[in-house]
């Protein structure tokens, strides 16, 4: 076995992983949506700023949900009969200005997890784990090679960061 490689996966990326790939999304209000097709080895997280794009676009990319999606089925060339195949983890949409009124529109970090959810349920792949909301920061780091996901508290206001990492 070789060694790992470690791929960060910067804000509006899409990025596929395999074998020893380790991804990795640090997230505030943006969300992070990962796809684990373990049949296939094959991993994809979408770092998201923005729940809906104004315009529909086809671009590859994950500045919004709605295009994170559609990106991350492409990149990992799931067809509609082998979606359920794939898992989704969730994380992040954290409130990081809890001090400050919310938008127009609500707090983003919520109206991205909502999206996220919302566009899973579409797509009919299952959601294996959701952590999202409260006014923290999460890392999300996906681990091809074991299977595994992690998802890490970052900034909890003086209390312990608790790290979860169920299996697949």
């Amino acid at each position: 076995m070789g060694p790992s490689h470690d791929i960060q996966v910067l804000m509006g990326e899409v990025r596929i992983g395999r074998g020893e790939d380790v991804l990795r999304a640090t997230l505030g209000s943006c969300v992070g949506i990962g796809l684990m097709w373990r049949a296939r080895g094959l991993y994809g997280p979408a770092h998201c700023l923005l729940p809906e794009a104004p315009n529909p676009t086809f671009a590859i990319g994950a500045k919004y949900v709605t295009q994170a999606v559609p990106s991350l089925l492409a990149l990992m060339r799931a067809d509609r009969a082998r979606r359920s195949e794939i898992e989704a983890v969730i994380a992040g949409g954290g409130n990081m200005m809890p001090h400050q009124p919310p938008a127009r529109h609500g707090l983003i970090g919520v109206a991205n997890a909502a999206m996220a959810q919302s566009l899973m349920a579409e797509t009919g792949i299952p959601i294996v784990h959701v952590e999202v909301g409260g006014e923290i920061g999460r890392q999300l780091t996906i681990h091809c090679a074991h299977h595994t996901f992690h998802v890490r508290t970052i900034g909890t206001h003086g209390a312990a960061a608790a790290p979860t990492s169920p299996a697949l």
